[in-house]
């Protein structure tokens, strides 16, 4: 206790300074060259021994495995260069620096629900509800002494920032909310700081919309609570930042998981964890985020995006047939390319009508990620599900991915 209070303080005394930074420094490449300092001072903190356990042992006396402390910094330094008005730069690190902290501090000291399983980090419900609060009130302050936008707008603005906040808190892991917490807070002030009033009730609807679709499946499948926290975060952030379109092949993905085969009784005991949903997503999060940053490349983006969704659920399905049902190697391969291309191709096709060349490419990367994906099962036990098949998986899609966004991207560059 005494050494996460410790860190705490730590991380409370980085925030303010970070805070500060709007109204004394001008130049943008000094917050760069600041933050490659603060970098390099905290990676010999971790790495040289004296150091550790001299005046790094407040920062590090934590027993978990964390890489907040550089996360922090690479936040602070990303949206300094990124943040167009002052509020847009002090919401997410006001949000990063209190929320997280009194959030973590109350859930250590008085968290009684935990809302995990056994492989996943400790969240109590009571910090969870603690860091909503405080990020609500994070966000409520700046919009309205700093901005001309409506109070009404401001409150439901605030409110929502401060379920996503909460939902980002209750899935990170080994630090990467600091990372996670401040550039999807921050892109999400940046795209809907000045939408109509209309317009963010219907993102409230999409949220108790996704919290229906996925209590639904939570009924039908083993999945944790907090499978659910990251299910709609993904979901909603989807909507938000890329519309109707982008929000199809993780829809169907998490739709279609369970048919086609059918789930049966083993199945259907494996508790999956957010690890799981995260393998499946994070991928596509990537390429809708780029998009947002350079709108320039949506197109091909959109397409790698839906691709990553398809290629997961071929392996998924592949995986499933061989694993669960006892399919021959030959016909798995074959029902989890077509459940692929019908179920998140098809669509994505019929949205975005890409030249046929993209087309083809999409097709061919996706019967590519059989073969691995068949070595992969051979090599881990899919009926147990770990972190090192998790880690192959997305790297396995990943690379694909990013391949097919490369070379599509330079079809559609040069013709």
């Amino acid at each position: 206790m005494k050494a996460e209070i410790s860190r705490k303080i730590i991380h409370i005394a980085m925030g303010l300074f970070a805070l500060s930074l709007p109204f004394w420094v001008l130049s943008r490449a000094t917050v760069v060259i600041m933050g490659v300092i603060a970098t390099a001072v905290l990676l010999a903190l971790r790495h040289v021994k004296q150091l550790r356990n001299g005046i790094g042992k407040a920062m590090f006396g934590v027993e978990r495995k964390s890489y907040g402390e550089l996360y922090f910094a690479f936040s602070v330094v990303v949206i300094f260069m990124l943040h167009q008005s002052t509020y847009e730069y002090l919401i997410p690190i006001l949000v990063l620096t209190f929320a997280d902290s009194v959030a973590a501090l109350i859930g250590t000291s008085y968290g009684r629900l935990n809302m995990a399983q056994k492989q996943e980090d400790a969240k109590s419900f009571e910090g969870s509800v603690m860091f909503y609060i405080v990020a609500f009130t994070c966000a409520l302050v700046p919009l309205q002494l700093m901005t001309e936008i409506g109070r009404a707008e401001v409150l439901v603005i605030s409110f929502l920032i401060g379920l996503l906040a909460a939902m980002i808190e209750a899935v990170s892991a080994n630090g990467n909310d600091n990372l996670l917490l401040p550039l999807l807070t921050y892109s999400f002030v940046r795209e809907n700081a000045y939408l109509s009033l209309d317009t963010l009730f219907i993102n409230f609807g999409i949220m108790l919309f996704f919290l229906l679709v996925i209590l639904v499946v939570y009924k039908l499948k083993n999945i944790s609570k907090l499978s659910i926290a990251y299910s709609m975060l993904v979901g909603y952030i989807v909507m938000i930042q890329g519309g109707l379109e982008w929000i199809l092949p993780p829809l169907i993905l998490i739709l279609s998981y369970g048919i086609l085969p059918l789930m049966k009784s083993e199945e259907k005991q494996m508790k999956l964890s957010y690890k799981v949903i995260e393998c499946n997503t994070i991928i596509g999060m990537t390429c809708l985020w780029i998009a947002v940053f350079f709108p320039q490349y949506r197109e091909i983006l959109y397409l790698a995006f839906s691709f990553s969704f398809a290629c997961h659920l071929a392996i998924n399905t592949y995986s499933r047939f061989v694993n669960f049902v006892g399919t021959k190697r030959v016909t798995a391969i074959i029902c989890g390319l077509l459940k692929g291309i019908v179920f998140i191709g098809l669509p994505t096709a019929l949205i975005a009508r890409p030249d046929r060349m993209i087309v083809a490419l999409y097709l061919i990367f996706l019967a590519a990620a059989m073969l691995p994906a068949v070595a992969l099962n051979d090599k881990y036990d899919y009926k147990t599900v770990n972190d090192k098949s998790i880690r192959a998986n997305k790297i396995l899609v990943g690379v694909l991915t990013a391949v097919f966004a490369i070379l599509g991207g330079a079809f559609l560059w040069y013709t």
